[in-house]
């Protein structure tokens, strides 16, 4: 692998994202990668910082956080986004941000338990802030999670 991940690699990365506990024998035995090669493929891909290390996925239901809104957030003139984005980040239940184009400058997604909570962040939280003019709030019916 020199700049850009090939074929084996995106394999070996694609059998990860289903099962990242997933052993070197294991690896290569799924994929029909010689052990040898998905050890140095897999040495390499975090050398490289492509794989930055391994995490869980979560069943949000049994945690009591089924519920999914998507934010949009405009900041008042002047105000510093990247900060914003940063401290909107750190606010609890909320596990993504983005700072987007267009009418609005962030986007977050929170996972909440109640339409309680999500009042909790948005109305009482976020909307009393005075470097934020304006949100708009959407719930998510169903979400389908992807790697």
């Amino acid at each position: 692998m020199e700049n850009n991940p090939d074929n084996k690699d995106l394999i070996l990365i694609e059998e990860l994202k289903k099962d990242a506990r997933l052993s070197e024998q294991k690896l290569a035995r799924k994929t029909g990668i010689p052990m040898t090669t998905v050890h140095n493929r897999l040495r390499k891909l975090r050398e490289h910082g492509v794989i930055k290390g391994h995490t869980i996925r979560l069943d949000h239901a049994k945690l009591g956080r089924s519920m999914v809104a998507y934010v949009l957030v405009k900041a008042m003139p002047g105000v510093d986004q990247k900060k914003l984005l940063d401290t909107i980040s750190k606010i609890p239940h909320i596990c993504e941000t983005a700072m987007i184009t267009g009418d609005f400058d962030i986007l977050f997604k929170a996972r909440v338990a109640s339409m309680k909570e999500l009042n909790e962040i948005v109305v009482k939280g976020l909307r009393m802030e005075k470097n934020i003019g304006d949100t708009r709030t959407m719930i998510s019916y169903e979400t389908i999670e992807t790697q």
